[in-house]
């Protein structure tokens, strides 16, 4: 009787012990996929595989203006007394601005042919149009060959003067706060169509989304603003980063459905989100 009922709690033991494995090992099937997903993603990150590429070259210089005549032109001029070389720069335009690059050609010129050329030489930055004749000095030549790579300058018609990055301070917050708006605006509306009503929720989706949204506009602002289809590529790097990080944060604390719902909202808005806003990008100062 003992050495049976010996067997018997062996085999009980045995059978509790596997189930405990299997359950501590195995994920339900609605998260599988889920998980897959994200160990392959941080997988991804953690082992980086170093690449070649060419990729399209930044503006030099990114001159900034709000206001001014309709038929404003600029261009960069090298001269020693008489006119060496001139380029145009390209306009951009966007909502309550406009940007004019530079894509450098005349720097190696410049580097290459500076001893032959002598000390007068000067680079100005030209502003031509109705009521507007400027000509403002650049440095001459570049202490360093990339110094003005993807740089932005605002241009002060009234002073006749370039002041560094973007003036004044009020037009970066409105940019920011547009970004943000129509994001939360996006998501939101997906939010509320997936059936989310509590009050936690609403703060979970509000707190996620501007940590995301910080996160965000402090690579952009660190890589330099301006209409620069670079910043786009490199958000593309950027974006899984941020879908894993609310992933995770939105399953966590949103209690309100099962996770694999909350799961599939984080995707949907996020899809949403990157399609209407590239589509939506040139209606925004950037």
């Amino acid at each position: 009787m003992k050495n049976s009922e010996e067997k018997s709690g062996t085999r009980y033991n045995r059978r509790l012990f596997c189930r405990f494995l299997q359950g501590f090992c195995c994920v339900s099937r609605q998260f599988k996929k889920l998980w897959a997903g994200l160990l392959a993603g941080l997988f991804m990150l953690v082992l980086p595989v170093g690449a070649l590429a060419n990729s399209a070259e930044p503006p030099s210089l990114t001159i900034l203006v709000r206001g001014g005549p309709a038929d404003l032109k600029m261009a960069v001029r090298v001269t020693d007394g008489k006119t060496l070389r001139e380029e145009e720069l390209e306009l951009v335009k966007r909502p309550g601005a406009r940007y004019y690059q530079w894509y450098d050609t005349l720097t190696p010129w410049v580097l290459e042919n500076w001893y032959h050329m002598g000390p007068e030489v000067e680079v100005s930055l030209l502003a031509r149009g109705e009521g507007v004749s400027l000509e403002v000095p650049l440095a001459n030549p570049p202490t360093d060959h990339y110094a003005p790579y993807a740089r932005l300058q605002t241009l002060d018609l009234e002073k006749g003067a370039l002041l560094p990055g973007e003036r004044p301070f009020w037009w970066i917050l409105l940019k920011i706060a547009l970004r943000v708006g129509a994001t939360l605006l996006l998501e939101g509306l997906v939010f509320c169509w997936f059936g989310y009503r509590e009050k936690d929720s609403w703060i979970t989706f509000f707190v996620t989304n501007l940590l995301s949204q910080a996160f965000l506009n402090a690579i952009l602002m660190g890589q330099g603003a301006g209409p620069y289809n670079g910043l786009a590529v490199l958000l593309l790097f950027v974006e899984p980063v941020v879908f894993l990080g609310e992933l995770l944060l939105l399953c966590v604390f949103i209690k309100e459905k099962k996770r694999w719902v909350t799961a599939l909202y984080s995707l949907l808005a996020n899809l949403v989100s990157l399609a209407l806003g590239w589509k939506l990008i040139d209606l925004f100062p950037v």
